[in-house]
């Protein structure tokens, strides 16, 4: 029991099950640490700071979006910054022509944030405002505030790499629980056995669009490609409209319990994969199903036999998807140790050019 609360912070399963505590935790330390610096360093402005530090991770937990969003604020913090000290310099030489190059940033950024620019584009313009003012800033507190943006957006990066919040475990979690899920679900139904098929469709589906909304952060935190994930998705959309097709016409054949039929080989599967994505063993993926018997050749085929077939043949192909899915997300190392990797080899790039 001593040992349950250090796990949570380094065990992915005990991260993503604790996920609100861990993200409430390391807001916290991070704003501690800003507020700190501010205070004991004496630094200027430091509430632009604290600001960023919370914008940057307060409503985004997975690393993916935090690196995202940290990247793309900083970015936009320069570029704002370059064109609020531009325009501080302008408005020495004439107020009119800083308000015009202010007018041509903000309609600049504001297009840009309409099409692939997005918060990069927005926070140039408004990061211009904050630094430049209305061109009648001091340059040094121009400085100061883009300087406090930068070291904010660096704090949340190094909050959320220490504490990382992956979208690529939530998201393997979720599948994991969704094929145990189906695994219970068809033996239930194949077995002519109580059961809540609404209900656990209702949870199966939630949880399929909560894996919807973590693809981009996925892709981003893995090397993994977008449509090779949107196949994992598209294999469970098939098992959910098999299920819930099978829970309506199960009750009027017994094709599902007959001797022969794929039912234990189905949930074999389905718990071998899911026992897999929980708990990094791809090992287990790499038995097939058997071949799915062909309705088309059976003397009384019955809608649940052609269902059981197409069910077979989407658990299969999802199994082969994992099969080449599974490792690749494994290999992907934690968020500090790639960022110390980097900076290794930063430094080392920088001795060999020496």
């Amino acid at each position: 029991m001593n040992k349950l609360p250090w796990r949570v912070l380094v065990v992915p399963y005990y991260l993503n099950r604790y996920a609100r505590q861990v993200h409430v935790l390391r807001v916290a330390l991070a704003f501690l640490f800003g507020l700190l610096l501010t205070v004991w360093t004496g630094m200027p402005h430091g509430g632009w700071m604290l600001v960023t530090i919370l914008i940057v991770l307060g409503g985004v937990p997975h690393w993916g979006g935090v690196q995202r969003k940290a990247l793309e604020r900083m970015g936009g913090s320069l570029l704002g910054a370059l064109a609020g000290l531009a325009a501080i310099v302008l408005h020495g030489w004439s107020p009119y022509a800083c308000y015009a190059w202010m007018l041509v940033v903000v309609g600049f950024s504001t297009w840009h944030a309409q099409g692939g620019g997005g918060y990069l584009a927005l926070l140039t313009g408004i990061t211009l405002v904050i630094v430049g003012g209305l061109g009648d800033e001091p340059i040094v507190e121009a400085l100061w505030r883009s300087c406090n943006v930068l070291l904010g957006s660096l704090i949340g990066m190094a909050a959320a790499a220490t504490l990382p919040l992956r979208a690529m475990d939530s998201w393997r979690f979720l599948l994991a629980d969704n094929l145990r899920e189906a695994a219970l679900l068809y033996n239930r139904i194949a077995r002519r056995l109580p059961v809540e098929g609404d209900a656990a469709l209702e949870q199966f589906n939630a949880r399929l669009i909560r894996m919807r909304g973590l693809l981009p952060a996925v892709t981003q935190e893995s090397s993994l490609a977008h449509s090779q994930l949107d196949q994992v998705q598209r294999c469970q959309r098939g098992m959910w409209t098999l299920l819930d097709r099978m829970a309506e016409v199960a009750e009027t054949t017994p094709a599902l319990v007959e001797e022969g039929s794929p039912r234990r080989a189905i949930v074999l599967a389905l718990l071998r994969a899911a026992h897999a994505l929980r708990f990094n063993q791809p090992q287990l993926l790499e038995q097939p199903l058997p071949a799915a018997d062909n309705p088309a050749r059976m003397q009384w085929p019955s809608h649940c036999h052609w269902l059981v077939a197409e069910l077979t043949l989407t658990v299969e192909e999802l199994r082969q998807n994992l099969q080449r899915t599974l490792p690749q997300l494994i290999a992907v190392p934690p968020p500090a140790r790639s960022l110390v990797r980097r900076m290794r080899g930063v430094g080392r790039g920088t001795n060999q050019a020496r």
